[in-house]
């Protein structure tokens, strides 16, 4: 089989890439070994979600996918607050700057099936659902375990943080593993009134603490994510928490550790996952060209993970569209671009990470300064929403 573009992993940026390609008239081949599973509206929430900004919902609108995703589910957010102590608490409101809102949480696995649903209007990308048994840079060759046998012009890897493609390709990365850990926790929400709902279901916080952040991740109906950061040890006791029937163990450590903000609930279920850092040094190597998390993995403090994913994407089609320099044009900007990112919540990560009382005091006086910071509190939202 051959083709102008593979793109290996059918993930939300991988499934971009090839709707975007798909629409510039490319011959296009997608390779994904774990199709998601079809939405019905009575399942219960996933536990992977992400925040996409602004400018996320404006690329996949263009691309045709996010009407196929919003008449599944997603929770639009128009306000933000974080703070470490209470009286230093910010707060950033879509109308503060004329904004309908911030940005939209959506489960991953909508995302990818609603751009899964503008793919399919096209007949010139090509859908494997299988693993890579092996790749060349060199060659274009990407061969699968179900004995498919591609010859492509370009290979596309996104194919996530532990990439094949991109170890196959001889790319090396520079990186680390955080010492905290993170509990994603689907809940719940019981609001007494619809006051307190609407208020509640639009607004997403994050409360910093020397173990690591604590933040509360509104989602469709009154479902939420819960997501605490501590030390890998903590996280491990609260797992075996999670393991009895009715959670009320694990109930009663959230509302011991978590601020007033959050209301009454109940657990539905929950799970860890690892918090590292991971660039790789090049984002192209002979034919193969990295995007997405194969090419960098960044703590999700902000949530910035799949929007800088996105970005990729959407500088490499602007690239392919006007046959610019794929080197010049897309892999220096998007390194520099999303080493800056990692560098922002890096600082963050640090300078909240300890009990320093200067540095502590410091930071709060930062918070306290940003809610009054008028125009340059609207900068930073609108550099948040990537507009």
């Amino acid at each position: 089989m051959q083709t102008q573009y593979v793109v290996v992993g059918g993930g939300m940026v991988g499934t971009a890439m090839a709707l975007g390609l798909a629409r510039l008239n490319k011959d296009v081949v997608l390779i994904e070994a774990f199709p998601a599973p079809a939405f019905n509206p009575s399942q219960p929430p996933d536990l992977r979600m992400s925040a996409l900004a602004q400018a996320s919902v404006e690329f996949l609108t263009n691309l045709g996918a996010w009407q196929h995703i919003e008449t599944m589910r997603t929770r639009p957010y128009t306000g933000l607050a974080v703070w470490e102590h209470p009286l230093a608490r910010t707060e950033f409101h879509a109308a503060d700057i004329g904004a309908q809102r911030l940005g939209v949480f959506v489960e991953n696995r909508i995302t990818q099936l609603g751009l899964g649903a503008a793919l399919a209007e096209y007949d010139n990308c090509r859908v494997i659902h299988s693993t890579v048994l092996s790749s060349d840079a060199k060659t274009g060759r990407v061969i699968c375990t179900d004995g498919t046998n591609i010859k492509a012009q370009t290979i596309i890897a996104a194919d996530g943080v532990k990439s094949g493609v991109r170890e196959s390709a001889g790319i090396t990365t520079q990186g680390w593993q955080y010492e905290q850990q993170a509990l994603g926790i689907t809940i719940k929400n019981h609001y007494s009134d619809v006051e307190s709902q609407d208020r509640g279901q639009s607004l997403t916080w994050q409360q910093f603490m020397p173990s690591g952040p604590l933040a509360f991740l509104p989602m469709h109906e009154d479902y939420a994510s819960l997501v605490w950061y501590d030390r890998p040890e903590r996280i491990n006791e609260l797992k075996i928490l999670a393991e009895q029937a009715d959670k009320s163990d694990l109930h009663a450590a959230i509302r011991a550790r978590f601020p007033n903000d959050l209301g009454e609930f109940e657990v539905l279920d929950c799970a860890s996952f690892p918090i590292s850092r991971m660039h790789a040094v090049r984002y192209i190597k002979h034919n193969v060209i990295l995007i997405g998390d194969a090419a960098h993995a960044i703590n999700p403090l902000a949530g910035q993970g799949v929007n800088i994913g996105f970005q990729d994407v959407k500088c490499l089609l602007e690239v392919i569209a006007h046959e610019g320099n794929i080197v010049t044009e897309y892999e220096k900007p998007r390194q520099r671009a999303n080493l800056q990112m990692m560098t922002a919540m890096d600082g963050f990560y640090v300078a909240f990470s300890n009990t320093n009382p200067v540095l502590k005091a410091l930071r709060n006086i930062g918070l306290f300064g940003a809610d009054k910071g008028g125009k340059l509190k609207h900068a930073v939202m609108k550099k948040a929403m990537g507009i």
